[in-house]
């Protein structure tokens, strides 16, 4: 099907309208923000979804990532006592690719711009520490940072710092420990 597809005139042509298209896609989705971009991605955009070829190239040059972030939540059960937990983290092996979702939620959740997140956060939390046979009655988010520093001598991060963004009371929880 193939060598007849290359073979015929319309073929050919097919071809190349689906190589012009792809290209022209992909140079519009990499364009920086813009109007023309806004305008052109309505009808690049769906194209390269449904290819596949949609990237952020954000991590990269010229801006990327300037500190090592990390979300924990401290949950405080019933009975009195604590815990600190952490979204799923893989091994060292692989976990680089396995977690990197949850990087990416980490990154999310613990923005300021996105504190509709926060909630549904917590709650997440406390429903896992559910099923775990625990009895939660709040659940405090945890940003944890530390500053990447430049390349050279010296220490490659700066100390870590944390702040409690948000602490979540569990609906219907009842402590039978006093605080």
């Amino acid at each position: 099907m193939q060598e007849r597809l290359e073979a015929s005139r319309a073929g050919r042509a097919a071809i190349s309208v689906f190589i012009v298209v792809t290209i022209a896609s992909v140079v519009v989705w990499n364009l920086p923000s813009s109007a023309i971009k806004d305008e052109a991605i309505a009808y690049a955009g769906p194209y390269i979804r449904a290819a596949g070829l949609n990237q952020n190239w954000g991590v990269f040059s010229p801006d990327p990532r300037r500190n090592t972030l990390f979300l924990v939540a401290r949950v405080r059960y019933a009975d009195g006592s604590r815990e600190v937990v952490s979204p799923p983290q893989g091994g060292r092996l692989v976990g680089g690719y396995w977690d990197y979702r949850w990087r990416k939620w980490t990154e999310w959740t613990t923005s300021d711009e996105h504190q509709e997140l926060w909630q549904p956060a917590a709650a997440w939390f406390a429903r896992r520490a559910r099923a775990q046979g625990r009895n939660p009655v709040s659940v405090t988010l945890i940003r944890q940072w530390r500053d990447l520093l430049p390349p050279g001598p010296g220490p490659s991060a700066g100390p870590w710092h944390e702040y409690a963004f948000y602490t979540y009371d569990v609906p219907g929880a009842q402590e039978t420990e006093p605080r």
